[in-house]
This record gives structure tokens, sequence and C-alpha cells, in this order.
């Protein structure tokens, strides 16, 4: 059997099992695409433990058959013995499951969510480079295999996420943070061969300004959709949300929706202006785009050791890059420097926890000294000086990317509580009253939670216009 690679590999894939007997059984057909199995007919059901079971018993079969250690190529069950699955919680965009194996490690079982928001041949294929790209990620994460709505991958041990609270506010986390981010931008490309060293000369461009406007295209469709025209009070409820309280003069029509539509255009047309015209040599490499406290994993140990724990790629470790792609790399930093405010878990992020310039400046000496480090600069005493301004230069750079990122989150929040209501997982009930934060303050709400982004992206540019 031909091993299949890249995106197109997918593709060709699902093609071929599109083609084959209707009859035929889905565990039956697997291809190799990116040097793992891929079962593009089977499919997880996240309500029954049973079939998370299965797709992980035939992936990891799969997996050991085609491993080098396996000369003889034989199918291999890999689970004789109790199996346990625990649903993991802190995820908003996919179902997450820990399979604990009885003869071996655990692996994680992730069901795809957000579909239509992520190209997940083209994530799969990224994170099969980066796990291939030795150095780069901790050393124990690996893709294990991919199937119809999901892929299984290793669980790392002892691993806990992250929390904006306790750990963001750390020198050593937030130093071990910089340099990996700066592996990430100089290190690897997106634009590379399955080893992830590049082999060609492409000009990389930016994609936050292509995602902000799809977005918005694809929260127009939906505002547009029946069960908004037909609702005063649900569109009331978005407009609030997005443009404040309405005019209740002349009500809530198709043609305020539109409005509101415009307006965020409009944010998004001046925004692009600002980082064209002021920084149009920034930086551009391959980026996480969404280092927050719930894609970062940590070594539990540090809880207990009084500080000797020394942070580094073993015991932090960046996960989750379904929404990585080449971007401007301070957006990763201003992004992160977002996420130090939280609202990942209940829609209100702290703003008053923002890292003070001193913080950032260390974040940043350290960025600097890892990407030249992989860069291969010699550096002298002479160069203090030019840093020093690269540092200053970078800061104003990130104090503007952190309302893309505001702006960016907004509308995903925006579009993802549009999809609840057409798939009817909207509640209505208090909707306003959480929409401002007077209930179920310890739940997530992505209407609340865009709402908050966007409103600290209008403040921030207040300040500048």
């Amino acid at each position: 059997m031909a091993s299949l690679s890249g995106p197109q590999g997918y593709v060709q894939a699902r093609n071929e099992a599109d083609s084959m007997d209707g009859n035929l059984p889905a565990a039956s057909f697997v291809r190799i695409v990116d040097g793992r199995p891929y079962f593009p007919l089977l499919k997880v059901d996240p309500s029954n433990k049973a079939s998370i079971i299965e797709i992980a018993n035939a992936i990891i079969s799969r997996s050991k058959k085609n491993a080098p250690e396996n000369c003889h190529g034989c199918a291999i069950n890999a689970f004789s013995g109790k199996v346990n699955v625990t649903a993991i919680t802190g995820g908003l965009t996919n179902a997450l499951f820990k399979v604990d194996l009885p003869n071996s490690n655990s692996v994680l079982v992730r069901i795809f969510g957000a579909e239509g928001f992520i190209d997940r041949d083209e994530e799969t294929t990224t994170f099969a480079q980066l796990c291939n790209r030795k150095g780069t990620l901790h050393d124990q994460l690996e893709l294990v295999g991919r199937f119809g709505n999901g892929r299984v991958e290793t669980w790392i041990q002892n691993m806990r996420p992250a929390s904006h609270i306790h750990d963001f506010g750390k020198e050593g986390f937030s130093l071990e943070v910089a340099r990996q981010v700066a592996r990430l931008h100089y290190g690897f490309f997106a634009d590379a061969s399955a080893s992830g060293t590049r082999t060609k000369n492409v000009p990389r461009q930016p994609t936050i300004w292509k995602v902000i406007k799809s977005w918005s295209v694809e929260l127009s469709r939906n505002l547009s959709h029946e069960k908004f025209q037909n609702d005063t009070k649900l569109m009331e409820i978005f407009h609030r949300a997005i443009m404040g309280p309405p005019n209740h003069q002349h009500g809530i029509i198709p043609s305020n929706i539109q409005s509101v539509i415009s307006s965020l255009s409009d944010d998004l047309v001046w925004l692009k202006t600002q980082v064209e015209t002021r920084f149009p040599d920034a930086q551009v490499a391959f980026c996480h785009n969404d280092v927050n406290a719930a894609n970062i994993l940590l070594d539990a140990s540090i809880d207990d050791d009084n500080g000797t724990t020394q942070y580094d790629k073993q015991t932090v470790c960046i996960i989750d890059y379904e929404y990585a792609s080449t971007n401007y790399a301070m957006y990763d930093v201003a992004n992160f420097v977002c996420e130090h405010c939280g609202g990942n878990d209940n829609g209100i992020p702290n703003y008053d926890l923002i890292p003070s310039d001193d913080r950032l400046v260390k974040f940043l000496h350290e960025y600097i000294r890892e990407r030249d480090e992989i860069l291969l600069k010699n550096t002298t005493d002479e160069d203090d000086a030019t840093k020093s301004i690269e540092v200053s230069d970078l800061i104003s750079q990130v104090e503007l990317f952190q309302m893309a990122s505001c702006l960016c989150w907004a509308i995903w929040g925006f579009l993802q509580a549009t999809e609840e209501v057409i798939d009817g997982t909207f509640r209505m009930e208090n909707a306003l009253s959480r929409l401002e934060g007077d209930t179920d303050r310890t739940l997530f709400d992505y209407l609340r939670y865009g709402k908050n982004r966007l409103a600290r992206f209008r403040y921030c540019k207040q300040l500048i216009m």
C-alpha cells in the first residue's frame, strides 16, 4: 500500500474510500498518510465509550503494525485487558477523551469540533510535521493516527493545563514560553517537507486578515438564517452583544444586522491599515495563534517542588495547533499577552492581568536570544543597544496586535454563538443577563466572550484615535 502525504493525501484517501463498496466495514479501509494510519470511514460517537475504544484500538493496532520493530507487518491487537475512558474538560473546540490502556501508555482521542472553522487536512499535516521535527515539541507528543471525525495522539503523563492566574505570572514559565514560541517561529516551516525542513523559498503572507474576513462572511451568513430573521428577541440579543443596545424607535430589522457586519468590516480595514502603515516590515513566521492556558501543559511535579524544577520543553508543552498558520510573529506574542487575562473559563477576561512592560521586555529579550541562537547569529556587547531598539519596536507591534487578537476571537465567539442558535443548543433563557455577566459566571458563554473581546478592541481603538 503506497503511503500518501500532505493535505492532498487525506483527500485522496477519502476519495478512494467513497469509491469503494458501500457495504465495506468502516474499520477495514485504512490508508497511511504522513506515516500514520488514517481510517476515513470510522467515526466516533462521543456519547459512546465503546465507539471511542474501538477507534483507539484500530489506530494503535495499525500504528504498531507499521512500526519498524514489527518487521513482519503483522496485525496487533493493542488492547488485552480492561480499558478506561475519561472525558477531559477544558477544551472549547474539541471533545477530548483519555483512553487508559492495560499494557501500554494512555492515548488522547480528539473528536473534532468547530467544523468549517479549521481545515483539518492542513492542520493534521502540520501537526505530523511538528511531531517529526524533534526538538520543537515535547519529546512524548506524537500523532498516532486519524479517523473520520478526529485523531489519536499520545497522552503525556503527569501533565496538567496551565493556569493564567497561578502560572502565567511566573518568570521561569514565561521565559520558557518565549523560547518555545521563538523555536516555532524560526525552527519550523509550514512550507516544508515531512521532516519540517524548508524546501522552497515562498514569500510568507500573514493569514490573520483572511481568517477574520472569512469568519465575518460566515457570521453574516448565519445571522441571515431564518432562525434569526423570525425571532426579534434573538436579533436584539446579538445586536446588543456586537453594537450595544439597539435603537428601539426603529426596532431590529435585517438592515440592522447588515450594519453590524459593516461595522466589523470597518474595524478590520482600519486595523489592517494601521498595521501595514506602521509596521510594513513586520516579521511573518509560522505561528501557533492560540497560545492560551488550556493549550499549555505543565509537569504537575512543579506544584510540589518548592521552585526547584526547571521550566524547559519537557516540563512545559504547548499543544493544540489547530489554528496554526503563517502569521505576524508578534501576533503570537500579543495573543499570549491577552491570554494572561483569561476568559476561556467564563467568557469574562480580566484585563487588569495584562503583564507589565517590564515582564514583556524580559519575554522579548529571551525570545530574541533564542531566535538568534536558532539562526546562529553571533552577538556581542555592541548589539545590546540594537536589541533594546528592537525590543522597543516589538513592544509597539505587540500593543497593536493585541487588538487583532481581540477582534479575531470576538468574531470567533459571535460565530460560535450563531452556530449554537442554528443547531438548537443556544440557551435563550437568561440570555441577556448572561451576556452582561449577571448570571452563569462560572460557565463559558460564546456570545459573552465575543462581546467582551470586542469591547476591549474598541477601547484600545479609541486610545489610538
